[in-house]
């Protein structure tokens, strides 16, 4: 789960979205806020589109061949590039994975910003954050590359705790703001727990038969309102 600022949308695959770089070679959104380091900074746009399509093929090669059997090479290949361009913005294979992750969060957090901006009620927005996430998952390549990279999310952050500790501030904000929650430390700390538990019920849904992920969300998702309820009007 993820959000709070409303802004622009981007589509949930095949994403050709702007993206700028500062000075020190750090890609960036539209919106301005960091995407994911780069060795070299792109200083025309289609070098930036070249860094978008080495990610693109990147996600392609670990869904289709497996993380192990990727190599640059063959992402170079895929990307129909020399694989010194891809060298020139990413040293390694685990490089790339987290440049996919921090797209990928990026991505995420700006689908739901769009869609949580028509909702009229903290249990909808609640419940549209764990459904975008569930979604993205399931039809963004990207997301499948991460988990079949094999890395885990504590080793694609820059901090530990960094992406989750985001949405929990964002998520925050958005439910002070729309939807009157009374902001404490404790109302932060529940946010932060609502997020995780949603994302571990996300995972345990789409692993199981379409029956018992039925059962296990019917059961989950009134537990994540009634950890914020207290917070709420």
């Amino acid at each position: 789960m993820n959000e709070g600022r409303i802004g622009n949308v981007v589509p949930l695959a095949g994403h050709n979205d702007p993206m700028v770089t500062t000075s020190t070679g750090e890609a960036q959104g539209a919106g301005g806020e960091a995407a994911y380091p780069l060795r070299r900074t792109p200083t025309q746009d289609r070098a930036s589109r070249q860094v978008e399509r080495i990610l693109d093929a990147a996600c392609a090669e670990v869904v289709e061949r497996g993380y192990d059997a990727a190599s640059t090479s063959s992402i170079a290949k895929r990307a129909e590039i020399a694989v010194g361009s891809v060298y020139r913005y990413f040293p390694d294979k685990r490089t790339l994975v987290q440049a996919i992750e921090r797209r990928n969060q990026r991505r995420y957090t700006e689908t739901v910003r769009e869609r949580l901006a028509v909702v009229e009620d903290w249990r909808q927005a609640v419940d549209v954050t764990l459904d975008t996430f569930r979604e993205m998952h399931r039809t963004d390549p990207g997301f499948h590359a991460v988990v079949l990279s094999g890395l885990g999310d504590p080793e694609l952050e820059a901090t530990p705790g960094e992406f989750d500790d985001q949405h929990a501030g964002e998520f925050a904000e958005l439910l002070s703001l729309r939807f009157g929650a009374r902001d404490s430390r404790e109302f932060r700390m529940t946010v932060t727990l609502t997020i995780a538990m949603g994302e571990a019920l996300a995972h345990l849904a789409d692993r199981l038969p379409a029956e018992d992920a039925e059962y296990v969300l019917s059961r989950g998702r009134p537990t994540l309102h009634r950890l914020l309820e207290p917070h709420l009007p």
